[in-house]
């Protein structure tokens, strides 16, 4: 019989070495110094965003403290990657927008050699699809635990239908994109994902936990 118990103490000392590792080496280049993982972040957040965002949406996305952002995106700017512009609907705020340098930083970060992809790049569709759907729970959970906020999940999102399609490959549906899918494309940050109230997501959870489709 599986020892519970000591299963979950293992699966949490294995995120852990993950958490570290990401830490340490999240992005090298040429063996350069590892890039901060919040620095990491704001640059995939902010690639391809023409108007930029707001310093606080940032912070909500990413599940940190606006002081502790604030250190990260001075640091940015010194590094002349990111840049501040007057918000045109708010006089009182301002936008991040990434400068061409930033751009091509973020770019980097996308290839796939580069820190976590590496490793990601060795699983194989049943396997990502696995990580992706055990990652759309946890994202969850550290919600509920209000360690995080912002997150754009497929489970948060009110166009998510968990087990609605029918299809044993797609057994999911989008329904912003009439799309049947299945668990190797769920997402964990969407540009269009909308938020759903707590009956909705709470519906989508249960669903989405159940080990077979419904």
């Amino acid at each position: 019989m599986i020892d519970t118990p000591f299963q979950r103490r293992q699966a949490t000392r294995g995120l852990e070495q993950l958490a570290h590792l990401v830490r340490a080496q999240s992005w090298r280049q040429d063996g350069t110094p590892s890039l901060p993982p919040t620095q990491a972040a704001v640059l995939r957040m902010l690639q391809g965003v023409q108007d930029g965002l707001r310093a606080r949406h940032i912070a909500e996305r990413l599940g940190v403290s606006p002081a502790s952002l604030s250190d990260s995106l001075k640091a940015m700017e010194g590094k002349q990657w990111i840049r501040r512009t007057p918000d045109p609907d708010d006089a009182r705020a301002s936008r991040v927008k990434l400068t061409s340098a930033g751009s091509r930083m973020a770019t980097l970060l996308h290839r796939p050699d580069q820190g976590m992809g590496s490793l990601i790049e060795s699983l194989d569709e049943t396997d990502l699809g696995a990580l992706l759907r055990v990652t759309q729970l946890l994202v969850n959970e550290a919600q509920e635990q209000g360690l995080a906020t912002g997150r754009r999940t497929c489970l948060g999102c009110e166009f998510f239908r968990p087990f609605a399609s029918g299809e044993r490959t797609a057994p999911h549906v989008c329904a912003f994109l009439d799309k049947a899918f299945g668990d190797s494309e769920l997402r964990v940050d969407c540009a269009e994902q909308q938020p759903g109230d707590d009956e909705h997501r709470l519906g989508s959870v249960a669903r989405f936990r159940q080990p077979t489709p419904p």
